[in-house]
């Protein structure tokens, strides 16, 4: 039993160390994938001069990170199944340290090389499949509360493409988004008919004195409003989806994309943003 303890606990500083960098750090799973390796390797060194199984050292060290990422990361994100096989692989390299030093360096840096090709070329094409969803469906009659205290019929809006973001202050994605949002809507500011609205759906302890305060505190040049009893929110039924929430909506008041959450891994958020809003720009008006 006693034996099995070292393991145990490096697989818990190891869960503990994963969580404080997604919460202090990054959410970036480019970046998550290549340090999640590498703490898994690190945690297969300190553990290969154990005489045990090494299959049980193996286990007991990833079962309680794996375990949280299988049922919170791939439950929403299932194409990032390939970490789980990654972390793996890069723990039981490490615990082969004590019985081969200068292969298990080696190893790790073969796996290296693939963590490389799949952080630049394949994470970011998952992230947006996995996040943005394409639709057809109409939009619903609603009315929005503007900032500057206009009230906008949403079916006054029809004629033109409007892209709306569900927002909230206290959601770092939100935040890191709307950055990203902003360098979308310069590229259309002198365009009447690309229209961009940054909603606040009234969560997690919002206010529109909060909300203000952050419009003053930036130069974002969006159309904001305020969705005081988060009915926009429902009435779009994105409760079980989370903030934020994009939506693009073509000249026939049809949602087009669906875009949940972001990630700073979705190199490719802008480009696919910018490709969809052209497109639709550019469709037939003869249905209006």
């Amino acid at each position: 039993m006693k034996k099995i303890i070292k393991p145990i606990v490096s697989g818990i500083i190891l869960i503990i160390l994963m969580i404080l960098i997604m919460l202090k750090i990054t959410m970036n799973f480019q970046v998550l994938l290549f340090l999640g390796a590498i703490l898994f390797f690190v945690a297969g060194i300190i553990n290969s001069d154990e005489k045990r199984n090494i299959l049980v050292s193996l286990f007991a060290i990833s079962v309680f990170y794996l375990g949280l990422f299988i049922f919170v990361v791939l439950e929403e994100l299932p194409k990032l199944w390939y970490f789980v096989p990654i972390y793996l692989i890069s723990a039981f390299i490490g615990l082969l340290h004590k019985q081969q030093k200068i292969r298990s360096y080696l190893y790790f840096s073969i796996v290296s090389l693939l963590i490389v090709f799949l952080a630049l070329k394949q994470v970011p094409v998952d992230l947006e499949k996995s996040l943005t969803q394409a639709k057809h469906e109409q939009l619903p009659q609603f009315n929005i509360y503007t900032m500057s205290g206009d009230t906008i019929d949403s079916n006054s809006l029809k004629g033109k493409v409007v892209i709306l973001d569900m927002f909230g202050l206290w959601c770092k994605p939100c935040v890191q988004e709307l950055k990203e949002l902003d360098k979308i809507q310069n590229i259309y500011i002198d365009n009447p008919e690309v229209v961009f609205f940054v909603i606040n759906a009234n969560l997690g302890g919002d206010t529109p004195e909060k909300f203000q305060s952050f419009i003053n505190n930036h130069n974002y040049k969006f159309n904001f409003a305020y969705d005081h009893k988060s009915e926009i929110y429902k009435l779009l039924k994105l409760q079980k989806l989370g903030l934020p929430s994009l939506l693009i909506i073509d000249r026939n008041h049809n949602i087009r994309l669906q875009h949940v959450g972001y990630n700073t891994g979705e190199t490719n958020f802008k480009e696919t943003i910018i490709d969809v809003i052209n497109g639709l720009v550019e469709e037939s008006k003869e249905n209006l």
